[in-house]
């Protein structure tokens, strides 16, 4: 398992940045609630009234190689989950991002996404990819602001996104 942590400031708060941990499922449940219908839907494609026990232990429990999940924590709560999920030998990893929508707007889903996208080439993931409802402006913008090099293509109301990452260093927007 990965152990390392990161502060970032934002909006003057000190957040603690840190791969997921299998104890992060309550945590996990609590951000789910804390959600609008709107980013609910925006994120698993449907309304869901709640979570189940199967699906939040799926989202907890990573290996941090092929399934890799990385959170922002603020006072004992996550506020942001950002994950990339593939195949066994795939250099492709499916990325997903989840912004508490207090903090949606700020920032935070850019900084996890590059530390994520960091995370990722260590592990061998040279390309990802996401699915993005059409409306979903906000994920759009995300995804161009952090890797201007992004394809997409419009599917049936889908966003079908993807962008190679760049050699360690060079290419992925810091700021």
């Amino acid at each position: 398992m990965d152990d390392w942590t990161e502060e970032i400031v934002i909006e003057d708060r000190t957040l603690t940045v840190r791969p997921i941990r299998e104890d992060d499922v309550d945590r996990l449940r609590r951000l789910f609630y804390r959600l609008s219908p709107e980013t609910v839907y925006w994120r698993f494609f449907q309304p869901v009234k709640q979570p189940s026990e199967k699906l939040l232990h799926h989202l907890a429990e990573v290996d941090h190689d092929l399934r890799q999940a990385i959170v922002a924590e603020l006072d004992d709560e996550l506020i942001a989950v950002v994950r990339y999920d593939r195949t066994s030998a795939s250099s492709i990893a499916e990325v997903a991002v989840l912004v508490e929508d207090a903090w949606q707007g700020h920032g935070v889903g850019r900084k996890l996404l590059r530390r994520l996208a960091a995370d990722a080439l260590e592990h061998g993931v040279t390309e990802m990819s996401a699915t993005v409802l059409g409306q979903n402006q906000r994920a759009l913008r995300l995804a161009h602001h952090v890797a201007p090099d992004t394809h997409g293509q419009l599917d049936q109301g889908e966003w079908l996104l993807d962008f190679h990452l760049p050699a360690a260093g060079t290419g992925v927007r810091s700021a």
